[in-house]
């Protein structure tokens, strides 16, 4: 072979490296975290050797199990009965550890490999195993694309598709260390061996392909809890594959007198049986029955995750998660490869539609022996490549000045070969676009399809067009358009998401649970929205009421009953429950009452109270036995109790919607309110001689009033009409800021709105004010020490909640909790079991990390 046709075979495979390191490069730009440009600032988002925090929050449970798994050889901190059991989630008992160990194994191999030659931390390994596998899934789509189409140019879009996905490219860039790093590459691995098991002649090979196959879907069956998706989509096209073939057959005139041996001989026949029956032994082996309990969830989660309810009358976290909201459609292109892929996606199911109504051609490439016959004459050269055979053919060649372009046309076996592709996309976008009515979750599952039909539909145009025109420039130039328009979307997508990017904790929330790990016992228990829940286990070594594996069940209700609550005792209470008990108070009340509103009732009244005024409730006025009301109480109010941290941050802010929103749940109308908190950060400036401040992200202006207004502040404040806020109002302009400097000052016009109540912090002390009883809007603002203002307005409904008690008034005559450290932004509170009789007067502000004094005034 020489050297031309050696660089011929081997420029795919080195195109598809390139594609490789590519994505790889962009997703490696989290490493520099470009989203912060102040390098004391940057410092902060970084550990103590120099390394960013995890992008992503529930890394830290995957990189906890990790470190389980090498101390101990398995996933659990310990173990309960034979069951590995991971005791530091879900208070009281924890839960059993029942994960799919993929990443963990893996990370843990990868670990001990590098280390053989130098000393690597398991950080930095977490880090980068998620860019590294989540690049190599360029290469399964640009083979079966390349071997589908014999095109290069469908091949790299594919590739690039399926590599560089916003969807996933964002959940496997540089410190992402979760599951989904498998969720495009093991699915292309087991297409790539299910249509090489179709393609294959031989009956050795058809048995082997989807014995690999098979394989591989094992192996996602151990690596994410959704593989039961490609479960279904495996088994139905190679099921729905055999009538559709009989269909094509029959109306391209084929003889199917016989049937049996027509089935024999489907090139779908005996992959199918070989790969249905080692999967379900595979999966009998690796998932046993939970095998059938993920595809019921899976088929009921096409429906049902947007359900106000999560199957019992407490309402489902999962409407609140991120992932779970409802995608607009351009989103979905955005999001899985860019409009032009999706619009490639969409046209290749029409196009390769069309291509397999066709007839295919009579003989097959390999037929050599009728290709020797055909004359001269009757050889028509399909593209400017054709190669002449004889020297007769050669002389047409040189002498011929007319080119004669050729036809896009099938075998019978490429025609088969398609089919089964067409069928599995098919299925396959479909099927994830029902899905994606439940949320943008989905999407990365979409992008899959997405990835190979739009690479196939550029293989099939730039062919197509090869046989059309005789100069390959104007192909060259025709595929890289086609090409361009189709990777330079996601690609510049990606690279604004990695260089933004930023770490999902910092030093200050890090060192707020390495003091909690110095400075609690061993059995404290940490309580807060369930978003932080990993990394506390990870970095404090103690339990908590609430995290990600526990998010969609009661605890989302009472965690936000607790929040949003005006009453302490009853906050202080539902912790304490949470904490020593979880929800089996509930759960043993419902067998009481048979009624979970009841329920609810019942415990909302006797979680304030101590355990004799309880007991007389339960005895008394819902009428339980005393042994009924003892086992009630032995739950909700036990003789020994686990200590319990609650930690408040900056983050529950922009959450409080969501909290609130569970915390006010109305069980019987099933339904409930969102209450929110708009912070922003604003300086000072001089407005016509007066000092003035404006918080441009929740509308909330300030001047400074000599009528004193504020009982002691130099600042009157007030907040933008939200119809008016950056709408027909720029406040950006110094006119506009004239403007409602002087209707604050004179108390004319309509632009502004004073607040129900005005809270203002101001050298040290801590001022009150009823303002506008027909407002339903309060407002805190905060003097911090450098002169700006940080201003908070807020529902009014969350004047007296639990929260703006502990955080933003930094505990003003609150008796159950009592700060025991804080961070900038961050506030840790002990919850006494019963009520003291020493009000907090003095405390420490969580919120600009100053002592307030406090000063209320109604």
């Amino acid at each position: 072979m020489d050297n031309k046709n050696l660089a011929i075979k081997i420029a795919p495979f080195i195109i598809a490296i390139l594609l490789v390191l590519a994505v790889f490069a962009v997703r490696a730009e989290t490493i520099n975290l470009g989203g912060i440009t102040n390098s004391s600032q940057k410092a902060l988002y970084q550990d103590d050797s120099g390394m960013p925090y995890f992008t992503e929050i529930d890394s830290y449970y995957n990189y906890r199990l990790t470190e389980n798994y090498l101390k101990n050889g398995q996933l659990g901190d310990t173990v309960v009965n034979g069951t590995s059991w991971d005791s530091l989630s879900t208070s009281p008992n924890g839960r059993e550890v029942n994960y799919q160990p993929v990443i963990v194994i893996l990370a843990a191999l990868v670990y001990k490999f590098v280390n053989m030659f130098g000393s690597v931390s398991l950080t930095q390994v977490a880090f980068w195993l998620g860019p590294i596998i989540g690049s190599l899934a360029v290469l399964p789509a640009f083979y079966i694309v390349r071997r589908a189409t014999g095109n290069t140019w469908g091949a790299i879009v594919a590739g690039v598709i399926a590599g560089a996905a916003p969807a996933y490219f964002s959940h496997t860039y540089g410190g992402f260390f979760d599951t989904d790093m498998f969720n495009v590459l093991l699915p292309l691995m087991i297409v790539v061996f299910l249509t090489e098991s179709v393609y294959a002649s031989k009956p050795l090979f058809k048995g082997l392909y989807a014995g690999i196959a098979s394989l591989f879907l094992g192996l996602f069956a151990l690596s994410w809890s959704g593989y039961t998706y490609m479960v279904l989509l495996t088994f139905g096209t190679l099921i729905l594959f055999i009538p559709i073939s009989y269909i094509m057959d029959k109306k391209d005139g084929k003889d199917l007198s016989n049937k049996k041996q027509w089935l024999k001989n489907n090139p779908a026949t005996l992959p199918l049986v070989v790969f249905i029956i080692l999967s379900i032994i595979i999966l009998a082996l690796t998932v046993g029955s939970s095998m059938f309990e993920s595809i019921t969830t899976v088929l009921g989660s096409a429906t049902s995750l947007q359900s106000a309810t999560a199957g019992t009358a407490y309402p489902n976290v999962y409407v609140s998660v991120g992932e779970l909201q409802i995608p607009q459609v351009i989103d979905v292109a955005n999001q899985s490869g860019g409009l032009f892929s999706l619009l490639y996606a969409v046209a290749a199911l029409f196009l390769m539609g069309y291509v397999l109504r066709k007839k295919p051609v009579n003989k097959d490439k390999k037929d050599e022996t009728e290709e020797k016959t055909e004359t001269i004459e009757d050889k028509k050269p399909r593209n400017r490549r054709y190669t002449p055979k004889t020297k007769k053919a050669e002389e047409v060649m040189h002498h011929e000045d007319v080119f004669k372009p050729g036809r896009y046309e099938l075998t019978s076996k490429e025609k088969y070969n398609n089919l089964f592709l067409y069928v599995l996309t098919l299925l396959w976008i479909l099927g994830i676009a029902i899905m994606l009515t439940q949320g943008t979750r989905f999407i990365e599952q979409f992008a899959v399809p997405v990835a190979l039909l739009s690479g196939l539909f550029v293989g099939i145009m730039v062919k197509y067009i090869d046989l059309k025109t005789e100069k390959y420039s104007y192909v060259a130039l025709i595929a890289a358009i086609l090409v361009l328009l189709a990777v330079v979307s996601p690609l510049y997508a990606d690279h604004l998401a990695s260089s933004q990017a930023v770490g999902s904790t910092n030093d200050d929330m890090y060192n707020t649970l390495t003091w909690i790990k110095a400075n609690t016992s061993q059995d404290t228990v940490l309580a807060s929205w369930w978003d932080f829940g990993h990394l506390f286990t990870a970095v404090a070594d103690r339990q908590v009421v609430f995290d990600g594996g526990s998010q969609n069940n009661m605890r989302a209700y009472w965690i936000g009953n607790a929040l949003t609550s005006t009453d302490e005792a009853k906050s202080a209470g539902i912790l304490r429950m949470l904490a020593n008990s979880g929800e089996d108070a509930s759960n043993t009340l419902d067998l009481y009452t048979n009624n979970t509103e009841k329920t609810v009732e019942i415990l909302n009244a006797i979680l304030p109270m101590d355990r004799t005024e309880a007991n007389s409730a339960l005895t008394g006025t819902y009428g339980l036995s005393q042994q009924e009301a003892n086992s009630v109480l032995d739950l909700t109010h036990p003789a020994k109790v686990k200590p319990v941290n609650l930690i408040l941050s900056s983050d529950m802010l922009s959450k409080a919607a969501w909290w609130s929103y569970f915390g006010s749940w109305d069980f019987k109308n099933q339904n409930s309110t969102h209450y929110s908190y708009y912070p922003s950060q604003s300086n000072l400036e001089n407005i016509n001689g007066r000092e003035f401040t404006l918080g441009m992200d929740n509308g909330v202006i300030g001047v400074s009033s000599p009528t004193n207004e504020t009982n002691g502040s130099t600042m009157t404040f007030a907040y933008v009409d939200q119809s008016k806020l950056n709408k027909s109002l720029n406040m950006s302009t110094l006119e506009d800021k004239q403007r409602m400097s002087k209707e604050l000052s004179d108390g004319t016009g309509n632009t502004l709105l004073k607040p129900h109540k005005l809270i203002v912090v101001e050298n040290n002390q801590l001022t009150e004010k009823i303002v506008n009883n027909n407002s339903n809007m309060s407002i805190m603002a905060i003097h911090q020490n450098d002169g700006s203002y940080f201003t908070v307005l807020f529902d009014s409904h969350l004047e007296e909640s639990l929260f703006t008690k502990l955080y933003l008034k930094s505990g003003l005559n609150v008796t159950r909790f009592n700060m025991t450290h804080s961070e900038p932004g961050i506030s840790v509170w002990d919850v006494s079991e019963y009520a003291n009789t020493t009000a907090n007067s003095t405390t420490n502000s969580s919120t600009n990390g100053t002592n307030v004094q406090t000063n209320t005034s109604t």
